[in-house]
């Protein structure tokens, strides 16, 4: 029985995709897709990067990749670094990229939905899930799915022409 579950396990394992770190074409696909949020005016967005201790890494690097502005088609991306824990800072953000342990977390979704704010990730188990809005991956090609119910709770509705760019759960 064990010669037939150990080669099973395995390839469930080998198929299953690792969920990859956002890289700065991801952040220039979010700063496309926030240019058709309804109701945000002028080119400057604040994303806020939510993040975990094991994801602080990363979020730094983000930043970093966003100082001084990241131009993303007509906006440009300012970051704002936001602990997990600070969850409940979101206001006045216009999206939170959600890494790590954030991305599944449900206070982080409530803390940003109830602000107004687009949640956004890497991880497409987020979307799924409802935690966050829009997941994002740029790579081999661009996808972009909105989770309809996630969308509606935080308030954040799109240009009727973005509906053609991406895929609705």
């Amino acid at each position: 029985m064990r010669k037939y579950i150990l080669p099973v396990l395995a390839g469930a394992l080998l198929s299953t995709p690792a969920m990859a770190e956002t890289t700065q074409r991801d952040l220039e696909v979010i700063g496309r897709a926030l240019s058709f949020v309804e109701g945000a005016s002028g080119s400057g967005r604040t994303v806020a990067i939510v993040y975990d201790a094991a994801s602080e890494a990363e979020a730094q690097a983000l930043a970093g990749t966003m100082a001084g502005g990241l131009s993303a088609g007509r906006v440009t991306l300012n970051a704002r670094l936001v602990p997990m824990a600070d969850a409940g800072s979101l206001g006045g953000a216009h999206a939170a990229v959600l890494l790590g342990g954030a991305s599944g977390d449900a206070g982080v979704f409530s803390a940003a939905s109830s602000a107004g704010v687009m949640t956004v990730s890497t991880d497409m188990g987020c979307v799924e899930s409802g935690n966050c809005v829009m997941g994002v991956q740029s790579a081999p090609s661009v996808r972009i799915v909105v989770n309809r119910g996630a969308a509606n709770a935080s308030s954040v509705s799109f240009a009727a022409a973005f509906a053609m760019m991406i895929e609705e759960i």
